[in-house]
Formats: structure tokens, sequence, C-alpha cells
């Protein structure tokens, strides 16, 4: 569906005032990603598994559009520090018992939590 950008620049005639346009434009929400490393095994880092985010509307007619903050990650120089905040999840994580074999199913979750349950259980 097309942004405010794309209907002016599809309607040129139509006369809207910046300040308009800063009301109309909505805040940044935080982005979430999963925890792709182990605390134990990489202290003090976090890593995160990201596919960066391009895509066209008007059913890929449109112009290209780059995902926010999984360009920005993309762009950082290596070792840059990045603010962020991490929240538990208290249900997913793996057995308390090292030996004990698990099967891990990810629809729709991606590679990241698995990249760090395997991380934990090398360390």
């Amino acid at each position: 569906r097309p942004n405010i950008l794309e209907v002016l620049e599809e309607f040129p005639s139509a006369e809207v005032s910046t300040a308009f346009l800063l009301t109309q434009l909505p805040l940044l929400k935080p982005r979430y990603y999963s925890v792709s490393s182990s605390c134990d095994m990489t202290p003090g880092e976090i890593h995160l598994t990201v596919a960066v985010v391009n895509y066209r509307t008007r059913d890929g007619q449109g112009p290209l559009h780059h995902g926010v903050c999984s360009t920005w990650l993309n762009k950082i120089a290596l070792n840059e520090t990045v603010p962020c905040f991490v929240r538990s999840a208290d249900g997913f994580r793996l057995p308390e018992e090292p030996a004990k074999p698990c099967i891990l199913i990810g629809p729709g979750t991606g590679i990241a939590p698995f990249r760090s349950f395997w991380q934990q259980r090398l360390y």
C-alpha cells in the first residue's frame, strides 16, 4: 500500500504543509529481535541474526523501500555499540539437564534462538 510520500508524488497538485505532514508520521516503534548468542560463550556481547528488509509497494511495481532497523544494523561499523534492551522469554529455554536431548522446531521464529541454544550447549 502506498505511503504518504508516494501519494503526494502521485498527486503533485496537493498542497500539504510540512507541519501537517509531521503530525501524520508515525513514531518509530522498537524492533524486537531474538538474541542469537549465549551470554556464557560471549559475555558482554549480544549477537543478532537479522534479515535485511527490502520491499516494493504497489504490488511490486512501486519504489524500493528499506527496513529502517535492519538497514541501519547492516550499515553500522563492526564493533559499534548499539543501544538496546533485553527482555526474557521465560518459557523458551533449553532443558536444565545438558545431556537431555531436544528437538528444535522454529516455524516462523527464524534461526536466532536456536543458534544461541547451540552455543549454550557447546559452552
